[in-house]
């Protein structure tokens, strides 16, 4: 019988953790992994396979091609050799090892078939073809070996196999999945690192990435489990994009460890990308992490960016590498921006975060510092902007600042203030009791602050270095909107109440349901592979 990802959950999980997977296999070569689980709008049952989570292999009933120079050997005929590329036709498992030069593994099968790939210590060198084509299969599992060093190079300009543009190491047109419990080691001088023009699904194992276009590229979709990433790219870091249908390209990430170098975005969307746990550390990016809509649910998340940190928009800003324009005070549809958990924290040269739609902070704790350029501000939304929990702190620049509007159910303060990135900045109640304390990655001319403990009629003392402001709350906003997002004009004396926003852009309807998210539903034969 059949069992779908979630009876596999239900057995295995333990009453202290949630995890995504946790039997074990009798098969050899088993290792286990697990995911934590945050509040999510997104049912994982049908994002992932039960085989999807299973890297084990029998190695005694694998077919095992050991590669040599320009060709390989092998006791199986389900495979064929010619000029230094590795043809493999029949469903089955098969374990690499070795190294091969100015060669490929080519994957065509019936596309009914499905193919694991066990990389056992296996070096592929070339200069215009990818290291492993999948031209047809139904999916192709590659698997990191336990304690295996694996490294796949493309040095020169791809040149056309077929009527794709097969422009990566590793490269589908179907279905694809990487887990393992070994190491691969990607280098891509003119394309992208590994692409899916499906799925593309990651549940363990450790890689690192370098590649001079996208670092890990879906079509369809980009689902990552676990596991550890260290990518360094050209464009975008992470990039699921599909600009033939808007219910996919979306992006889903549970657990995981990433590093980030991209010079376009750290992680990007072109749909629904959502964040449930891991710990994610963008580095460098255009805008650290760009979708049509952004939930964030948990995990630790750090971001340096040189435009946006957050961008709810759906397409590349006129400014970024991929060039195309958009309209930066229109509020796109289906876009918006949920926080409900996790630690964010943003150091952005543009919008800290930027939503073409409604913000909603339910949980969490998020710190922004930046931007310090009068032209953006740390919080831009075109449609709504609430909290209602959670600790929120942000230090930027004055000319454009936001601050949330009169739907939040929390306290948000909005104060004008000088500082440097050496200035504390510290709220106190009137008895002197520190609620929090941050400081701040840059200079900062305003500050906007809300947590829990800020209620209407309280009095409250914002410290910045060694200029104090004293602040009563005779509503739960204090401070208005400042620049293109508001309508109460300048930044005025702060030192007294300045009201709610009002005459804002038009609201859209709350946050967007869920509905415009991907249908995942696979049917139970698939869900079980």
């Amino acid at each position: 019988m059949r069992k779908r990802t979630l009876l596999l959950l239900l057995l295995c999980t333990t009453i202290a953790t949630t995890t995504f997977y946790g039997c074990t296999s009798n098969a050899t070569s088993t290792e286990t992994s697990t995911a934590s689980v945050s509040k999510s709008s997104v049912d994982t049952s049908t994002m992932f396979t039960d085989r999807d989570a299973d890297n084990s292999y029998d190695e005694s009933s694998s077919i095992q091609i050991t590669l040599s120079g320009s060709g390989a050997t092998c006791d199986s005929d389900t495979f064929n050799i010619k000029d230094g590329t590795i043809t493999i036709s029949k469903e089955g498992t098969y374990v690499l090892s070795g190294n091969l030069e100015n060669g490929m593994i080519v994957i065509d099968a019936q596309d009914t078939a499905k193919i694991q790939l066990v990389l056992n210590g296996v070096t592929i060198t070339n200069q215009t073809i990818p290291a492993i084509y999948v031209k047809s299969a139904d999916k192709v599992f590659v698997t990191t070996a336990s304690n295996s060093e694996n490294t796949l190079t493309t040095s020169g300009t791809y040149e056309s196999i077929d009527e794709n543009n097969i422009d990566a190491v590793i490269f589908s047109k179907s279905d694809l999945t990487l887990n393992g419990y070994g190491k691969l080691t990607i280098h891509s001088d003119t394309g992208n690192g590994i692409t899916s023009k499906d799925d593309l699904v990651l549940t363990s194992g450790t890689y690192t990435i370098t590649a001079q276009k996208h670092g890990l590229e879906g079509k369809d979709s980009i689902r990552i489990a676990n596991g550890t990433y260290t990518i360094t790219s050209g464009k975008d870091g992470l990039h699921a994009d599909n600009d033939e249908d808007t219910t996919k390209g979306f992006l889903y990430i549970a657990d995981g460890t990433f590093t980030i170098h991209a010079k376009d975005d750290g992680i990007h969307a072109s749909s629904s990308l959502t964040i449930d746990g891991g710990t994610i550390d963008i580095q460098e990016s255009y805008e650290g992490i760009e979708g049509l809509s952004i939930d964030i649910n948990g995990g630790t998340i750090s971001v340096v960016s040189s435009d946006d940190g957050l961008n709810a928009a759906g397409r590349k800003d006129s400014s970024g590498t991929n060039g195309s324009s958009k309209d930066i005070f229109a509020v796109t549809d289906g876009a918006y921006i949920s926080i409900t958990g996790g630690t964010l924290t943003i150091k952005a040269e543009g919008d800290g975060i930027d939503s073409n739609g409604n913000l909603t902070i339910s949980g969490g704790k998020t710190y922004v510092s930046g931007p310090t350029s009068g032209g953006n501000g740390s919080l831009d939304y075109n449609g709504t902007g609430t909290i209602t929990g959670g600790i929120f702190i942000a230090a930027g620049s004055a000319g454009m600042a936001q601050n949330f509007d009169s739907s939040s159910t929390q306290g948000s303060i909005l104060v004008n203030t000088q500082g440097s990135s050496s200035d504390a900045i510290t709220l106190s109640d009137s008895n002197g009791k520190e609620l929090l304390t941050w400081t701040p990655a840059s200079s900062y001319s305003c500050v906007i602050i809300s947590t829990p403990e800020i209620t209407t009629g309280s009095t409250y003392k914002l410290t910045t270095g060694s200029t104090s402001t004293e602040i009563t709350m005779d509503s739960l906003i204090y401070g208005s909107s400042n620049g293109m997002g508001g309508s109460n004009g300048g930044i005025r004396d702060f030192g007294g109440k300045m009201g709610d926003q009002k005459g804002k852009l038009p609201n859209k309807s709350g946050k967007p349901s869920q509905d415009h998210l991907p249908n995942t539903n696979r049917s139970e034969e698939d869900n079980s592979l």
